[in-house]
């Protein structure tokens, strides 16, 4: 078996390369240890996985704008039309894909899925869309969604309620089901039985004194935040910091997203400010964040990012969630709150 999967990696967040590390092992349950997998990625050189059964390939196009680029995306063009070819199976997920609301310096990636959706119709392919998510604010953007799910052969599941209700408004079936970060080491029905979520609070709206009710004993706090969404992103952190440090509260700071060239992305560029000026612990790249969340050795979290979330539930970690947007707030109804 040979499947293709076109991934949203390769830009150093932690979550996406976990839920390709997981839907890997999902699609070897399926289709056997021995199944083979060519994967798409913005990364070639700094795979976070590494297996004989796994290859990399660079997107087409890249970077196209440039001039010097001309013959790299040549070559990168033939090996995506090889390799499409070639695959019994397209899969395609990542939320972040199909996202035209979220802040942040990458141009509208749209047009290209549309493009590569061109493709896998004319080789007749069955595509799988993988436990997508979806928030669609732009309305002219409902017409490229359409270009780019309406495939013959396609099957489509989403992981939540939203991205299903919304595709089934433009008349699209899907499926819904758990998002593969799941599964990093529970059966969901487990993972769901408690809720770890304390208290779901707003960004905009936040400040230190709603965490006064939460008990002082814990002395061990993380921070996940990403940057652009506090009303006031340096008065808020300088606030809750100073806040936290006067309780003597042990403060690590837990970056999600190590981005190589999207400054709004990246969360280490956003906490290491912080970090310098009173003297935090920060980790540095994947895989320490990753074995923060593994080892456990701490008393409460507080998250921004979807995954943080999930780790955070998966792991049994105490969090108090900073919803941003639809698909934290989507996620949260199926985590549910501890009352």
């Amino acid at each position: 078996m040979r499947i293709a999967i076109f991934a949203a990696i390769g830009a150093k967040n932690l979550w996406d390369e976990l839920i390709l590390k997981n839907e890997i092992q999902y699609f070897k349950h399926v289709y056997g240890k021995d199944t083979k997998f060519s994967i798409f990625t913005y990364d070639v050189k700094n795979p976070f996985i590494v297996s004989k059964k796994i290859k990399y390939l660079e997107y087409f196009p890249c970077e196209s704008k440039k001039i010097k680029n001309i013959y790299r995306n040549i070559k990168n063009f033939y090996k995506f039309i090889s390799v499409v070819k070639k695959s019994d199976l397209i899969v395609i997920w990542g939320g972040g894909i199909f996202f035209d609301n979220e802040w942040t310096n990458v141009s509208d990636p749209l047009k290209s899925w549309i493009f590569r959706s061109k493709i896998f119709k004319f080789f007749n392919k069955k595509v799988r869309f993988h436990s997508i998510g979806l928030n669609i604010k732009n309305t002219d953007n409902l017409d490229k969604i359409k270009d780019i799910f309406l495939i013959k052969n396609a099957e489509i599941t989403v992981r939540d309620k939203y991205s299903h209700d919304l595709l089934k408004s433009l008349w699209m079936h899907s499926n819904i089901i758990a998002d593969p970060v799941f599964s990093d080491k529970w059966t969901l029905k487990k993972i769901l039985k408690t809720s770890y979520c304390l208290e779901k609070l707003h960004p905009k709206q936040f400040s230190p004194d709603d965490l006064k009710g939460y008990n002082l004993e814990w002395k061990r706090i993380w921070i996940a935040f990403r940057a652009g969404y506090f009303w006031d992103d340096d008065k808020t952190m300088t606030e809750l910091i100073e806040y936290l440090l006067e309780k003597k509260w042990k403060i690590i700071l837990v970056p999600n997203s190590f981005h190589p060239t999207d400054e709004q992305s990246n969360d280490f560029d956003f906490l290491e400010r912080y970090s310098k000026i009173y003297g935090l612990p920060i980790c540095t790249n994947m895989g320490e964040s990753y074995t923060m969340y593994k080892e456990n050795k701490i008393d409460i979290c507080l998250w921004m990012r979807l995954h943080s979330m999930i780790l955070s539930q998966v792991y049994k970690i105490p969090f108090i969630a900073f919803s941003y947007s639809k698909k934290t707030d989507e996620m949260l109804k199926i985590i549910g709150k501890k009352s």
